[in-house]
């Protein structure tokens, strides 16, 4: 199904308690299980994401606005405005803002739907 959505009209739901919120852009809820696409929106020092991997997901992130603070694989990495990075199915990442302003990244993940799951790592 062919869609064009406008950033500002697209839902947006809380993420875990303190960190910011997820607005969401291409799911299921359009009938796609192929890709999954949305935006983070992490408020500054907001507390990391839990440690974890997807078994059969690859995950994209393209930095939209701000930096933030990516480890994988106990690798840690600062990512800025414009990195684009990619992640491997299968491989332990977790991200945080440990930054004095808004943290803002597209997160994509393909294949979505049914083959997408959330495996904690802590």
């Amino acid at each position: 199904m062919f869609k064009i959505l406008h950033l500002d009209e697209c839902p947006a739901s809380p993420m875990e308690p303190g960190r910011g919120e997820q607005i969401k852009l291409i799911n299921s809820r359009l009938g796609t299980e192929k890709v999954d696409v949305h935006l983070n929106r992490l408020v500054a020092g907001g507390p990391r994401g839990k440690r974890h991997h997807h078994t059969t997901t690859d995950n994209v992130y393209i930095v939209k606005r701000g930096e933030g603070t990516l480890t994988v694989e106990g690798e840690t990495h600062v990512i800025r405005e414009n990195d684009v990075v990619y992640i491997p199915a299968g491989m332990t990442h977790s991200l945080a803002n440990l930054s004095g302003s808004v943290f803002e990244i597209f997160e994509i993940y393909a294949p979505a739907g049914r083959q997408f799951d959330f495996v904690v790592d802590e």
